[in-house]
């Protein structure tokens, strides 16, 4: 999975993503890597002047609709140098697995919720989400999905239908 996958995956949290990038700093690498886009959505403006509104509607653009995936790969590159403090402690607590991360193929369970409830301690669970998808992060769809974008299992939800209907009550 790339950049451009994990931005797909992250597309409820894209704009959260993009806003937490310095728009002249970001403006000024999209210049470099993607003139074409920049000259685009950009030129003509100063980058003091340009809103945060009108940089995520290009973005969604771009990456979103428009699958350009050097401009991922630079969102995801910024992303983790703003948060930096997220990604290095994130890092750390993967390195207690193995010291080279890129072998790792899979992080259980139970070490996945012990990682991202010490990270809760001093991050929003929504920046810990977007750490996890752009960074490829070896935890299991169930424990992203329930710990991170909170969402019920399937399984759980049909598990409580059932118990409502025994018991005579309406489904949640």
């Amino acid at each position: 999975m790339g950049a451009l996958s994990a931005m797909r995956l992250l597309s409820n949290h894209f704009e959260r993503l993009v806003r937490s990038i310095d728009v002249p700093v970001l403006l000024e690498m999209i210049r470099r890597v993607e003139p074409l886009v920049y000259a685009r959505y950009f030129k003509g403006f100063r980058a003091q002047t340009i809103g945060k509104k009108r940089v995520v509607e290009a973005m969604k653009r771009e990456v979103l609709e428009k699958q350009n995936e050097p401009l991922s790969e630079l969102l995801a590159l910024l992303w983790n140098q703003k948060n930096r403090e997220l990604y290095r402690e994130m890092l750390n607590l993967v390195r207690t697995i193995d010291e080279n991360v890129e072998q790792i193929k899979a992080i259980e369970d139970e070490k996945a919720k012990e990682f991202i409830s010490t990270l809760e301690a001093r991050f929003p669970k929504e920046d810990i989400l977007i750490c996890v998808r752009l960074n490829e992060v070896k935890f299991s769809e169930k424990v992203i999905s329930t710990m991170l974008e909170g969402k019920k299992l399937e399984e759980e939800v049909h598990k409580t239908e059932q118990e409502d209907k025994k018991e005579g009550g309406e489904p949640a």
